[in-house]
């Protein structure tokens, strides 16, 4: 039971956060740094659909597909995440925090790498490009989980540039990026000492 109230506050916390760089930071600067949040956010420029509706639209089938090959817990948990981070997208409005792209990009990035250390470390992903990369480390083994989500999210920037052709959106969404990745590595390196400081 304490497991799983641990997994519902830091699974709840991880979608808030998401939704919390989205609104604040990433949207107001068309910032995309990968992840289906960043993908969403390049198809709603184009098409003027929600950002939440296309999140929800590409994280189910990727769902379904990681719980077949990684378990129901992981299925179980993901979804809820997936659930979650729309959810709070909804309700939280787009808030204006601050006028420089650059600290908007290291703000969100910090969240969503926050985020997604914290699902890691409850075994399940955010619903995004985490669970390709853990579908790849399955196959891939010698690369981490955190630098197969960087090539995942790259390839989503780059897709983003071809679309809005804004080189310096592109180019501070790849610096968002590389924070997502080096706070995914920090927190998952902070979570596994602790593990073993528990176990010991």
């Amino acid at each position: 039971m304490k497991e799983k109230m641990i997994d519902i506050a830091m699974l709840t916390c991880a979608a808030f956060f998401q939704a919390i760089a989205v609104r604040m930071f990433f949207t107001e600067f068309e910032l995309t740094p990968g992840g289906i949040t960043g993908l969403a956010i390049t198809l709603s420029v184009v098409t003027n659909i929600s950002v939440d509706v296309i999140s929800l639209g590409i994280s189910i089938p990727l769902l379904v597909l990681g719980t077949f090959c990684l378990g129901k817990s992981f299925g179980i948990k993901t979804l809820y995440i997936t659930l979650m981070t729309p959810l709070f997208l909804h309700f939280i409005p787009q808030t204006h925090v601050t006028g420089s792209i650059l600290l908007a990009c290291i703000l969100g990035g910090v969240l969503v790498g926050i985020s997604i250390g914290m699902a890691l470390s409850r075994k399940c992903a955010t619903g995004g490009t985490d669970i390709i990369a853990m579908l790849l480390h399955i196959i891939i083994k010698k690369v981490d989980v955190a630098t197969l989500i960087f090539i995942c999210d790259m390839l989503i920037v780059l897709s983003s540039w071809m679309i809005s052709k804004n080189a310096l959106t592109s180019v501070y969404s790849a610096i968002s990026l590389f924070i997502i990745m080096q706070t995914i590595k920090l927190f998952t390196r902070i979570s596994s000492k602790q593990n073993e400081t528990i176990e010991a």
